[in-house]
């Protein structure tokens, strides 16, 4: 068995308060290894991406905690969590969350801009990223 990347302990998150309180993820557990892959799959409004956004920092849960590499996220300070989405964790929105001004290869450089690299050089990185997509696809239809 691999090293621990990420650690869900009895996540449960709702929305609302008395009658209008709704459960959107009820006492979820999992762990996930390095060089693991999972899936989290289940209908529209199962929890999916509530689930995905109490493990990445993005939404605290009511109960449960989150371990990153052995590290409670949701213990952490705010700007440690920020720290934490930029340098650890890779997230691909459904509805992808681009800047619309931007182009694709601008998008795709954000990151690396916010790590603290140069304009240009993160616009050849994401230039690379994107062809490498592109030629993927067209070998694989994937």
């Amino acid at each position: 068995m691999g090293k621990v990347a990420i650690k869900a302990n009895a996540l449960v998150k709702w929305f609302g308060e008395g009658e209008t309180k709704t459960t959107a993820v009820k006492s979820a557990s999992f762990e996930a290894n390095f060089g693991e892959l999972l899936y989290i799959v289940g209908p529209s409004g199962s929890g999916k991406t509530t689930l995905l956004s109490m493990i990445s920092g993005i939404l605290k849960p009511n109960e449960g905690s989150v371990l990153v590499e052995g590290k409670d996220i949701w213990q952490m300070k705010s700007d440690d969590i920020a720290d934490l989405r930029l340098h650890k964790i890779g997230f691909v929105f459904q509805d992808y969350h681009l800047f619309p001004r931007l182009t694709t290869v601008e998008n795709v450089a954000i990151p690396l801009i916010l790590k603290k690299m140069d304009w240009n050089e993160a616009l050849k990185v994401g230039l690379s990223n994107f062809k490498v997509a592109i030629m993927r696809q067209s070998y694989t239809g994937v």
